[in-house]
């Protein structure tokens, strides 16, 4: 991830690392721009660029042994599986007992083979996975492109820039992300 040093020094407000550091007058500022920037990132790739703990909450397990499709990608872990069984106790599964597989765009959870999900209450929300989605480090190109979003806003603090002329640069911040975007059918 984009640090408040390395924004610093793409925006030129330092020459030297220390200098960066140093300067701390507009570091929410710039902070702010570097989160905003990974999230237009993520919006557009539909991936998660950044690792982070993620969370779905289920109303039901599939049924048998059919695998649930997590909403991210990647997925590097399964942390945590809570359930309510039918008696409202709350229980949790081992990540031992679940299979990942991270081959497809979405990842697959599914419960070892030979076995089945366990029986839950009839109730909403009796589910909960928690993961780690996202890269451990982000690409190199999207860093260029967060760089590149956080530059532009930086300089361009206002939603209507008046009098001047534009032009978006050639293999700009589209082309950068185009290899990580997930495209949706339907």
């Amino acid at each position: 991830m984009i640090t408040l040093t390395h924004a610093k020094l793409h925006l030129k407000l330092a020459t030297t690392a220390e200098e960066a550091e140093a300067y701390t007058d507009e570091d929410a500022i710039i902070q702010g721009l570097i989160n905003g920037a990974y999230q237009y990132a993520e919006h557009d790739t539909q991936a998660v660029l950044v690792s982070r703990t993620k969370t779905l909450v289920l109303d039901a397990f599939p049924m048998g042994s059919k695998a649930i499709e997590l909403p991210w990608s990647p997925v590097t872990a399964i942390e945590s599986m809570e359930y309510i069984d039918p008696e409202g106790n709350e229980q949790s599964l081992d990540a031992e007992t679940l299979r990942l597989d991270t081959r497809p765009i979405y990842p697959l959870l599914a419960p070892q083979w030979g076995t089945r999900w366990p029986s839950t209450t009839d109730e909403p929300e009796c589910i909960t996975i928690t993961a780690t989605a996202g890269a451990e480090d982000t690409p190199p190109d999207v860093d260029i492109a967060v760089l590149l979003l956080v530059g532009h806003w930086y300089e361009n603090r206002e939603s209507v820039v008046i009098g001047t002329i534009s032009s978006e640069a050639p293999m700009g911040v589209d082309m950068l992300l185009a290899p990580h975007r997930i495209y949706s059918v339907g």
